[in-house]
């Protein structure tokens, strides 16, 4: 694949790409993600050399074990690894008061921060919606994603309110069945 055309490919793809030992996918996912990640271990170490040479850890690490990561979120993976990387670093070392100050008072963005568990249950909504039949699928999206009560939903697609009440109907079941392993799990 040329290079711009991995410049249009979702980051969880490029992952894929990346376990496969495709250099040109880790080459994308590296051009996208190396400025924000060694803003951030700057923002935390407050070195640029160390900061630097983190996140330079962190890449080869990624590329020596990409056969065996395997996770959701690729950008969340890398800024935890960027983080712990970082905080192991300031552990191990001396610093002052202000270091101390900053780094227990950086937050990630919630967006990187995300838990497993939420991207997991995500994926496995998205999927049982995505076994839906088609039609039910369009009338569970109109309902919920786009919030349009079932009148509407039976104007626009020229059925009756009834078809509509019983397709939702048809997906919350499924939804249920598909989520009660996953709600057992979490909780």
């Amino acid at each position: 694949m040329k290079k711009s055309t991995l410049d249009k490919i979702p980051l969880k793809n490029l992952a894929e790409l990346i376990s496969k030992s495709d250099k040109e996918a880790f080459n994308t996912l590296f051009d996208l993600l190396w400025d924000p990640m060694y803003t951030y271990a700057t923002s935390i170490i407050m070195d640029t050399a160390i900061a630097k040479d983190l996140v330079q850890e962190v890449w080869i690490d990624y590329w020596q074990r990409r056969e065996y990561v395997e996770v959701q979120n690729i950008k969340s993976y890398l800024y935890k690894a960027i983080r712990y990387r970082c905080y192991n670093n300031l552990r191990n070392s001396k610093f002052n008061k202000i270091q101390i100050e900053t780094a227990s008072s950086i937050t990630v963005n919630p967006d990187v921060e995300l838990d497993e568990n939420v991207i997991a249950l995500e994926n496995k909504i998205y999927q049982s919606i995505q076994a839906l039949p088609e039609r039910c699928q369009e009338i569970f999206r109109l309902s919920r994603v786009n919030f349009m009560s079932n009148k509407e939903i039976a104007n626009q697609l020229n059925i009756s309110q009834r078809s509509v009440e019983n397709q939702i109907s048809l997906a919350l079941s499924k939804l249920r069945k598909d989520l009660s392993i996953v709600k057992f799990l979490l909780f």
